[in-house]
């Protein structure tokens, strides 16, 4: 008499489609908290740099002296000068203050709006956003092209005012524009309703004395 064998052949478990799909979004959010990690030390990296940046342009145009630079850049050009122009001379630094003083901004504020969703729960899709929820989410380098009509406004109030303030600076007259304008342009690049709440402050307080 013949024995029957029979084979018995033992398939893997197949995971369900719930399980699949818990696993997938797990690793999904952990994709994203690491994104946003990296995200937050990158950009505060950028605002460290604009911080030190400013030092250095401030320093430079409160203790260098153009004129030497300016004297002989015209007969005698060489590129250490004009650079050195540019980086002293008060016109072009006050450009690049405000130029960093701009991005600054616009990192301080990406920072503090990232953090405020991740602790909300918002996302970057929303389509409920104010005015000021846009601005503060663009580029730090979105920011800092604004910086350069807070040097155009400072370059009309110079003219308006005095023609020498510009070729012939004091030291207190430099510190005092160069304080001004960045904090203007931080707040440009920062938030630039601020900047709008701050002119209708001025003139409340204006209109009330």
């Amino acid at each position: 008499m013949e024995e029957n064998n029979i084979n018995y052949t033992t398939a893997p478990p197949v995971e369900s489609e719930n399980s699949l799909t818990a696993g997938n979004l797990k690793q999904t959010v952990s994709h994203k908290r690491k994104r946003l990690k990296n995200d937050h030390l990158i950009i505060a990296l950028s605002g460290i740099i604009g911080v030190m940046a400013w030092i250095v342009f401030f320093t430079l145009g409160m203790l260098i002296d153009s004129s030497q630079y300016r004297a002989t850049l015209s007969t005698n050009f060489t590129w250490f000068k004009f650079i050195m122009t540019m980086l002293t001379f008060m016109p072009s630094n006050i450009a690049i203050l405000c130029l960093v003083s701009a991005f600054t901004g616009g990192c301080s504020s990406l920072l503090v709006i990232k953090k405020a969703q991740k602790e909300l729960g918002l996302t970057d899709e929303s389509t409920n956003k104010s005015n000021s929820q846009i601005f503060m989410n663009e580029s730090p380098f979105s920011s800092m092209l604004r910086g350069i009509l807070v040097f155009f406004a400072f370059l009309a109030g110079v003219f308006i005012t005095s023609s020498n303030a510009l070729t012939a600076p004091t030291a207190q007259a430099y510190t005092q524009a160069a304080g001004v304008v960045s904090m203007l342009a931080f707040l440009v690049g920062y938030d630039p309703t601020m900047f709008r709440n701050l002119i209708n402050l001025t003139e409340k307080i204006k209109g009330s004395s």
